[in-house]
């Protein structure tokens, strides 16, 4: 009897370690399902304990018990005690860098940020205030779209891969009558990363942090996230950049005759005759608060 109930305080010792590390399971919303809410509950999926079951150990011999007998409890005592204790070390610490995570501000390291004149190697024409409007602008669009289920401006402003992805992800959505509620976005800082060119195409990866509502609506409710309380999202971005032809005036629409003036000659606007079109490529969380 006394055997039985060490092992049975041990195990439930060693659920509750586990308890205290267990972390609800997440459903993710924000185009691409990159936002995380907390489903609300404990799920432990498909495990289940069977009060009828019982635990034996052969190494016990039947019949009587003697000193060796109790010798033996006591250093399976000392094992199991042992490893609830390094369990129980191990959960606690990933326990405190999460708490110590979430006290973290969201800031970006602009040490990483590479200088004017590297990105000017690949954008002759690179104004950092103007590309990073821009790049906000580009994942407004994106969001936009993703939550008006708006296909086909999705595909102008996507990879084939990235849009191939986010298409299945709306069709459930779709299929759930749910939508991804985002707005009220404020811009809170970006920068650039890195830059690099292939053929004619120039990639550009950037980090920027941006705080908005976002939730998950059904039926006008709001099954996931939170309707008043905004999160602030701290992103990996990466687009393609294709140098494309300007043939029209950007001002009047003029068609342009010449492709080597830089003046319109019907309204005189002063225009770069090449563009920079940017396809969003990668959009990763990094951290969310």
């Amino acid at each position: 009897m006394k055997k039985k109930l060490l092992i049975t305080s041990l195990i439930l010792i060693s659920l509750f370690t586990c308890n205290l590390a267990y972390t609800p399971s997440r459903v993710k919303a924000d185009s691409g399902f990159d936002s995380s809410y907390d489903s609300g509950g404990s799920d432990w999926g498909g495990s289940s304990w069977d009060s009828g079951s019982s635990y034996t150990y052969s190494s016990y011999r039947s019949g009587s018990y003697d000193e060796n007998d109790g010798l033996m409890d006591i250093c399976m005592a000392m094992y199991f005690i042992g490893g609830i204790y390094c369990i129980g070390i191990f959960f606690c610490a990933i326990i405190n860098a999460r708490l110590n995570d979430n006290r973290t501000p969201l800031v970006l390291d602009h040490s990483k940020e590479i200088d004017d004149d590297e990105v000017r190697k690949y954008i002759k024409d690179f104004d950092r205030i103007s590309f990073l409007r821009d790049r906000f602008s580009d994942y407004l669009k994106v969001q936009e779209d993703w939550m008006n289920f708006n296909y086909d401006e999705l595909r102008k402003n996507l990879t084939d891969e990235l849009y191939n992805q986010y298409e299945m992800q709306l069709q459930t959505l779709e299929a759930k009558n749910q939508k991804n509620i985002m707005k009220n976005f404020t811009y809170r800082d970006s920068m650039i990363t890195g830059i690099s060119k292939e053929n004619k195409q120039i990639t550009v990866t950037m980090e920027l942090i941006v705080s908005f509502i976002d939730y998950i609506e059904e039926n006008g409710n709001a099954v996931r996230g939170n309707k008043k309380s905004p999160i602030t999202q701290h992103y990996n971005l990466t687009f393609v950049l294709t140098d494309e032809k300007i043939d029209k005036c950007p001002n009047c629409g003029a068609h342009l005759t010449d492709n080597n003036s830089q003046k319109c000659e019907y309204c005189g606007s002063i225009i770069s005759m090449t563009t920079n079109k940017a396809t969003l490529s990668k959009k990763e969380s990094l951290r969310q608060k």
